[in-house]
């Protein structure tokens, strides 16, 4: 009976170094991963009136399922973009080679568009509620 109490001792203390060891090997890849990404680039980006043509016409939709673009599949590094105080993301959705940023703050909502390939900042649309 002890023999049998030395040996699962002895198993535990395997499985819990062999647990160790994967998330050791985990770390160590992304670690690499996140090396292999390092370039970084920030953008300011300031509220900007709203563009109307004064006749509260409502704009073309983004995308329509016959343009849809294939997203980008190669790494395209960091894109850091500044929010205004108190400002979080709500969502965010991602369309060929531009990400959508939908943020929301105390001084309203607003959508930012980014491209992926270049790193920029396209422009924002500042949602705004009816006076």
């Amino acid at each position: 009976m002890r023999v049998i109490k030395i040996l699962v001792a002895v198993m535990a203390v395997l499985i819990l170094i062999g647990i160790a060891l994967v998330v050791y090997g985990l770390q160590r890849d992304k670690a690499a991963k996140q090396a292999e990404n390092a370039a970084t680039q920030t953008m300011t980006v300031q509220p900007e009136p709203p563009i109307s043509d004064g006749m509260d016409n409502a704009g073309t939709p983004l995308s329509t399922d016959s343009e849809y673009e294939e997203p980008l599949d190669e790494p395209f590094g960091t894109i850091n973009v500044d929010l205004a105080a108190d400002e979080t993301l709500l969502s965010f959705k991602v369309d060929g080679d531009r990400a959508f940023l939908h943020l929301t703050g105390p001084k309203g909502a607003r959508i930012v568009v980014v491209s992926m390939t270049d790193k920029s900042v396209l422009g924002q649309i500042l949602l705004m509620k009816p006076n």
